[in-house]
């Protein structure tokens, strides 16, 4: 009879100790799913503000395609630009994104490429080119 009342609770605390595995299991996956999750979160909201900080250079750049770039903006050289900028777009020397502007010619044809580089990691938020002119020159 004792074999027996052994062997019961050592299945008894087996299956419990299984149960305990699976949900510690199941938490540290979800727990995972939380932080990328929330990691997403987070980068959409810097793609975010970079299109907002890109999208009216982006026009000036579309506009005045013919212009040089030391035209549009005092700090750049004619045919590339980098600076650094804060969450509304001022250029500041600490700033979270930067911001670079490639003037590119090719078959005869002007076109810019703008770039929004978030500077804690060093990660392109946003791409846009070629820019070629449609407006004013």
């Amino acid at each position: 009879m004792k074999i027996r009342q052994r062997s019961s609770s050592f299945y008894f605390l087996s299956e419990l100790l299984f149960v305990i595995l699976c949900f510690a299991l199941g938490s540290v996956l979800c727990v995972r799913l939380f932080a990328l999750a929330s990691a997403k979160h987070y980068l959409a909201l810097d793609q975010n503000q970079a299109l907002r900080l890109a999208q009216p250079l982006a026009e000036q750049l579309r506009t005045h395609s013919g212009m040089p770039l030391n035209t549009l903006w005092p700090q750049c050289e004619s045919d590339a630009c980098a600076w650094r900028s804060d969450e509304n777009g001022m250029p500041q020397e600490n700033g979270v994104y930067q911001i670079e502007i490639e003037r590119l010619v090719h078959n005869e044809e002007k076109a810019a490429v703008l770039r929004v580089v978030r500077m804690k990691d060093g990660r392109v938020l946003l791409e846009i080119g070629p820019i070629r002119g449609g407006g004013k020159s």
